[in-house]
């Protein structure tokens, strides 16, 4: 039964997906308690974590079945991201949903600020605030700050910078386009792709910082390798799309300016390649990377 309450305005379905988040976990959930909207369902999915996460969650779950309006908590074996957010698509019930990873977190009023320019915007079919960079120490180290409309083409092209954390969907838009795809570790710009591909929607980036993003140093080398590796292959499924060419050169030119001071030698080669590509010429990531390339050592 739809526990949705009119007066409070509409329901938001939010899913935290756990996986070995011992250390941030709690602070993730209290995050999400915090918050100033006050129509909320909550959903916690462990996907099998090995080490205390389940114990942090154990701790909070009377806290959340009193805050949410409706709340449930599953324990499973290791399914991937994917699936689990599927899982909890299934499950929700309101009109928006967002996803918190358990390693960040979000400031009390993400969810009524976005849900007040969803509500006034009907043609958006996602919208994301901005966001602060958090270190393994949750202390601020920067911020990225995101403003405009965007298109399908925007994000073939790379263009879109929509942070997960800080953003709000459309539930029936997200069903329509059939979830979230279980063979990719991009799912959020696969989920990107479609959600524009799919109608004459847009993604929107705005400036009020709403969220905290944890970056792990360590991570870095090995995730921009697995994010191109997997990107390439989403885009072999808009091979029709006008926009395929140039969407493969921007993701070269952004393979290229992302390794360009850590792997000189690959780097050097990608460099001989794209400058015999007239498109890598109108790309400015091309010339970042030439300038990582030769002038970082």
């Amino acid at each position: 039964m739809l526990l949705e309450k009119e007066s409070a305005g509409p329901l938001v379905s939010m899913c935290i997906p756990v996986y070995n988040h011992q250390k941030f976990v709690e602070r993730s959930i209290r995050s999400v308690i915090n918050q100033s909207y006050e129509n909320i369902e909550l959903i916690i999915i462990d996907d099998g974590s090995s080490d205390l996460s389940r114990s942090f969650i154990q701790d909070l779950l009377p806290l959340c079945e009193q805050r949410f309006v409706r709340f449930t908590y599953i324990a499973q074996e290791n399914q991937g991201l994917s699936t689990t957010l599927n899982t909890a698509l299934e499950w929700s019930q309101g009109k928006y949903f967002s996803a918190l990873a358990s390693d960040d977190s979000i400031l009390p009023e993400k969810t009524e600020f976005l849900i007040q320019y969803l509500e006034s915007q009907p043609d958006c079919v996602a919208a994301f605030g901005s966001i602060y960079l958090i270190d393994d120490e949750s202390r601020r180290t920067s911020t990225r700050i995101g403003s405009g409309r965007y298109s399908f083409r925007d994000v073939i092209m790379l263009k879109a910078q929509v942070p997960a954390a800080a953003g709000m969907l459309r539930l029936d838009t997200l069903r329509s386009v059939g979830g979230f795809n279980t063979n990719t570790r991009v799912e959020d710009w696969d989920m990107w792709l479609k959600l524009t591909s799919a109608s004459k929607g847009y993604l929107q980036a705005l400036p009020e910082l709403v969220a905290e993003y944890r970056q792990h140093a360590e991570n870095t080398l090995k995730q921009l390798d697995l994010m191109y590796e997997h990107q390439m292959k989403i885009l072999q499924a808009y091979r029709e799309c006008p926009e395929y060419t140039s969407a493969i050169t921007a993701l070269e030119c952004t393979r290229f300016r992302n390794i360009a001071s850590i792997r000189k030698k690959e780097a050097l080669g990608n460099f001989l390649k794209l400058s015999c590509t007239l498109g890598a010429y109108k790309e400015i990531r091309f010339y970042q990377g030439i300038i990582h390339l030769f002038l970082k050592w």
